[in-house]
Formats: C-alpha cells, structure tokens, sequence
C-alpha cells in the first residue's frame, strides 16, 4: 500500500525565533546608520552656521578694505593674498558640508544612468540635451559617481542659466587608467571667465556669487581631479573633469571639445 506524505504542521516550517542576541546584532547596522545620519545633520549644521558664516565675514571683511585701499599700498599684495586663501578655504567648506548633507544617499545605479536624468528632466523643446558614452565601463565608488553627477548637474545649470545655451552634450569616456566627464553647450559662455571663477580670481566667488562653480571646483579639488574650462565644439562652453581610476594603462586620448 502506497503511502502519502503528511506535511508537517506550519508551526514546524517557521524558522526558530531568533535569540535576543541576534536581533542586537541584526538591528545593529540600522541603529548605526541613524547615529551617523544624526552625526552628519548635527556636523552640517555647525559647519553652515559656524565655520562657513565666520569665514565668509572675513572674506567680505578685507574685500572692504581692499576697496578703501590705494593701488599702490604696500599692504594691497598681502590682503589679496588674504582675500584668495578665504575664498579657498571657502568653497572647500562648501564642499564639506554638501558632502555632509548627501550622507547616505548615495544612489546605487550607474553613471551613465544618472547622467541620462537629464534627458527626462528638460523637455526637449525647452533644451537639446544629449549623453554619449564612449569606451567599457569601469566601476567607480558611489562618492565618485554622485561628485561627477553634481560636476554635470551645476554645469548643465550653468550653460543654460548663464550661457543662455539650447543645446548641451555631456561626454563620458571611459579609458584605460583614467575617466573623462565632460559637459559642452552652444551658449555665449566665455572660457576664460569661466576658468577664472574656477580658479577663484573673480571676487566674491563663493561668497555669494558663483557658488555652485566653486563647489564643484573645491570637490575636483579634494578628489585629486583635473578640472579645466575651453572652448566647446558647438560654439560655447566645455567644462572638463579628468580623473584616474585602478588600472596598468594610461587613458588614450579622449576628445570631448
């Protein structure tokens, strides 16, 4: 006679409850995570109100001298001077406390996914906005991705705010030893302006003015990135990121006008 199975009771195909144990050490890494997330809001709120505002007093603090000052001061070269490592010290605690803020929110999908938001998010009648990507992926850290999304993000912003740009093409090329972001539009941007905001030489960058090119330029900075401003292909603006990634090879020669 043939014998059926009898299943066993559902109380038996529960898993056993878990000891006290273990859920401490289940739950652990989500009570981590909000301490840290706590730790970052509490540090950004410092570093907003505190170290930023005290340096941006001093910035604004020589620039009123240096507008009293004759030209020919012996003094004008030093406050200068003054007025440069303040706006230094400046965008790189902007930088800081933008990399405070983004915490944990990291997003976990590629960068060329990221990069073609920018397609969904301006209409195409409104701005002709292009990706192209060049050459096999490589893996990059969700830091590195998320700082190259903000480099593409304010430069977008930028052309088409500022440059009055219709049409902008963001190039990623991916070679061997290095990644190349770069962001080019056809607007009535000028490079050399553009370069020195990066580099700081306009005054009042960062304090109030073009704070968006000097975070992103304070972020290239502290990345150990080359960040450069020339004359773009389509007539206006290509602002370049060249960063190296593990590899035996140097990166072939990338173009992205």
């Amino acid at each position: 006679m043939t014998q059926t199975a009898v299943p066993p009771p559902a109380q038996l195909l529960r898993p056993p409850p878990l000891a006290p144990a273990q859920v401490a050490r289940r739950s652990q890494p989500a009570a981590e995570q909000r301490v840290a997330a706590h730790e970052r809001r509490r540090l950004a709120r410092e570093l907003h109100d505190g170290a930023i505002q005290e340096v941006l007093a001093a910035g604004l603090a020589i620039d009123l001298c240096l507008a009293d000052m004759p030209a020919q001061s012996p003094l004008r070269a030093s406050l200068e001077d003054a007025r440069r490592l303040t706006a230094s010290a400046l965008r790189r605690l902007r930088s800081s406390l933008r990399s405070l803020r983004e915490g944990a929110n990291l997003p976990d999908e590629e960068l060329p996914d990221m990069l073609r938001r920018f397609q969904a998010r301006h209409p195409a009648d409104q701005l002709d906005i292009g990706v192209e990507v060049t050459g096999p992926p490589v893996p990059l850290a969700a830091v590195v991705r998320q700082s190259l999304f903000q480099v593409a993000s304010e430069c977008v912003f930028n052309a088409v705010v500022h440059g009055r740009a219709r049409r902008v093409v963001i190039r990623l090329s991916y070679g061997r030893g290095a990644v190349a972001l770069c962001v080019a539009d056809n607007g009535c941007g000028k490079p050399k302006t553009l370069r020195k905001i990066i580099e700081g030489e306009v005054p009042g960058t960062g304090g109030g003015y073009h704070v968006g090119l000097a975070d992103i330029a304070a972020r290239a900075e502290e990345m150990g990135w080359t960040l450069r401003a020339d004359r773009s292909d389509l007539g206006g603006v290509a602002v370049k990121v060249l960063l190296a990634v593990p590899g035996p090879d140097s990166m072939r020669g990338e173009t992205c006008g």
